[in-house]
């Protein structure tokens, strides 16, 4: 199986090292699987959520208006 080398900055190893025990996998099989899924299309496409939001076209869908705080009660104290 062919190998790959990596030169990484302290801070950039140390997130994916924890990246790597949060998914429960070896740091080899972790950056594998990010290099596979990222071949492979996976995930948002590059722009979905800048793109995405308020491009439903409905009318129905409109922002409240803003309540009036005077009606809040009183907060709780901590």
């Amino acid at each position: 199986m062919p190998q790959l080398s990596l030169y990484l900055n302290e801070s950039a190893m140390d997130g994916l090292r924890a990246s790597a025990r949060k998914a429960n996998r070896s740091l080899s099989r972790y950056v594998a699987d990010l290099v596979t899924e990222k071949q492979q299309g996976r995930g948002w496409p590059a722009g979905y959520w800048e793109d995405v939001y308020g491009a439903l076209a409905d009318d129905s869908f409109v922002a409240p208006a803003e309540l009036d705080a005077a009606h809040d009660g009183p907060l709780p104290q901590f």
